[in-house]
């Protein structure tokens, strides 16, 4: 029997799920509460205005004062419960600040330790200009967006980032099922996102990684494709395509051209008979990457560094200072806390980071994320021992989230032997341009079970979703939310202040609520019912059947 080649309904119903979740998150996480949310929007709205257009270089670019009015909580890290349901100095929605009424472009200016007064510097400018660009072309769509309330200009950027991500799961399902992974475990590769709250988290907030992500699924889905024959000159445009959107996104898609030159490799060596082949479609995807490595090329030329410095003209001496014996192997041990944790959730670094005794908070999504590690690598070490894909495809796939822990390790290092920080870019996140790749082999690993215990696998992993989302939520809501009178109807308290903090009219959240619940008790259902033997995801339906597994 012939394998279907559409795209099963439980598989829209959840991504329509995934953009729920994600929707819904722009009201847990209150604006600025995501990392360098307030500088993303900064540079976006200084493109618009075209201040930030041509592009600034290092050290030139300060935050403007009319991007606070958009965030009415700190930026940096907590040191304890925001208790915002008790605030009550927020105005209604129709009577909030505009970016004007809070000083426009004029330069966000703050106080430094020795009592002296210097401009905030907008960092990003350290990276390429595309996201900003496409951002600007989002806020140009807000009639009068600078004497609209802030907070709304903010919360529609929000929404543009969710519907960049809204693709995810069809991209991994795609990827799954281009390497002839038995059913349903495609359909299983779809709910990924749901099972990591912190990309979800990342997906309804402002930042250019958002972009990254889905580039770097565009580009293993076509990597996939390549290690399974495809070898055209149009897939190899594509790929030279999207590499060089995402080298005009951030600098950690600098590992994509090594990446991709290891999959034409593998691809050559396993179709020999097709070397010329494949050898013509990589210089066509190098040919197509010239554009995007140009920005680096420039930087180089103009900058004397690959990547410069956001906040000054001329880079820090960086000069190492510290070694191995001055704490090494606490800097090691964080990175591997902070890269864990930070993958599947996120605490926000309650405390000083950079404190050598700084310890993380163990809460109950700390804990849920040592089990999805469990389950990842579990999956992963199955997959590669008894190889439902072939171990070299497979190893490809996994590559880019070593390279990137790479990247960021060397980073981090540089700036603990420098200045003794143990806390430097040490961000799960970075890790996410790998996400489809890891993810993809980690469910491979499940082709091993027997059918019946395969058929579970998606529903296993929506409650593991579910689970993980619990416990996320609880500490968010307890984080931001809660009343510090957590007596009878404190959550009650909190949900009404969610609603009244949420930019936009409260019966959007309550729409967006049921839809998702809604759509978590389809899905469930149709994934119930797989499990239990009725239908198999992709398979023609019998009569009677239910349809939301049909191809």
């Amino acid at each position: 029997m012939t394998r279907p080649r559409t795209v099963p309904v439980v598989v829209w119903l959840i991504m329509l799920l995934h953009l729920a979740v994600m929707l819904v998150s722009t009201a847990v996480f209150p604006n600025v509460r995501s990392p360098d949310e307030r500088q993303h929007v900064d540079l976006i709205l200084q493109v618009r205005q075209g201040d930030a257009w041509p592009w600034p270089g290092p050290g030139t670019s300060f935050v403007t004062q009319g991007v606070t009015a958009g965030g009415f909580v700190e930026s940096d890290s907590l040191d304890g419960p925001l208790h915002l349901a008790d605030r009550q100095d927020l105005p209604p929605r129709d009577q909030r600040p505009s970016y004007l009424e809070a000083g426009g472009s004029a330069t966000l200016t703050t106080e430094t330790a020795r009592g002296g007064i210097q401009p905030v510097f907008n960092q990003l400018v350290q990276h390429p200009p595309l996201y900003y660009l496409l951002g600007a072309g989002v806020v140009s769509l807000v009639p009068d967006w600078q004497d609209a309330p802030m907070d709304q200009v903010w919360l529609t950027l929000r929404w543009w980032n969710a519907l960049l991500a809204l693709p995810l799961p069809l991209l991994l399902f795609a990827a799954a099922r281009r390497l002839r992974l038995p059913e349903p475990l495609p359909v299983a590769a779809s709910l990924v996102p749901l099972a990591v709250p912190e990309l979800t988290h990342l997906e309804s907030a402002v930042n250019n990684d958002n972009l990254l992500v889905v580039l770097g699924a565009c580009a293993t889905l076509l990597v996939v494709r390549v290690l399974t024959g495809d070898l055209s000159r149009r897939t190899a445009a594509l790929l030279g395509l999207v590499t060089t959107l995402a080298l005009l996104t951030k600098g950690l898609a600098l590992m994509f051209p090594a990446w991709i030159a290891l999959a034409y490799l593998v691809a050559a060596w396993t179709h020999r008979e097709r070397l010329r082949a494949a050898a013509v479609s990589l210089l066509v995807v190098a040919v197509c990457t010239l554009p995007g490595l140009a920005w680096w090329v420039r930087n180089v030329v103009v900058h004397g560094m690959l990547q410069p410095h956001g906040t000054h003209a001329t880079p820090p001496d960086l000069t190492p200072v510290y070694g191995w014996s001055d704490g090494g192997i606490t800097w090691l041990g964080r990175f591997a806390e902070r890269m864990t944790t930070l993958f599947f959730v996120q605490d926000h670094a309650p405390g000083p980071m950079h404190a050598y005794l700084w310890q993380p908070e163990l809460d109950a999504s700390w804990w849920m994320a040592r089990v999805a590690l469990v389950v990842v690598l579990a999956g992963i070490v199955a997959a590669l021992v008894r190889r439902p894909v072939p171990r070299l495809v497979a190893l490809v796939l996994l590559f880019p989230v070593p390279a990137l822990a790479g990247i960021v390790a060397r980073g981090s290092w540089q700036q603990f032997a420098a200045f003794h920080d143990f806390g430097a870019a040490l961000q799960g996140r970075y890790l996410y341009p790998g996400l489809v790749g890891l993810m993809v082999v980690a469910v491979a690993g499940a082709a091993v079970l027997r059918p019946a215990w395969r058929r579970a696998v998606p529903l296993a992993l929506l409650v593991l979703a579910a689970g993980m989302h619990l416990t996320f939520q609880r500490d968010a809501w307890r984080l931001y939310w809660m009343p510090r009178d957590d007596g009878p109807g404190a959550f009650a308290q909190a949900l009404a202040a969610v609603g009244h903090w949420y930019a936009f009219p409260s019966v959007v959240l309550v729409a967006l609520v049921a839809a998702g619940l809604a759509l978590t008790l389809v899905v469930a259902g149709s994934l119930a019912r797989t499990a239990l033997g009725e239908r198999r995801p992709g398979s023609p339906a019998p009569v009677g059947a239910d349809p939301m597994l049909a191809a």
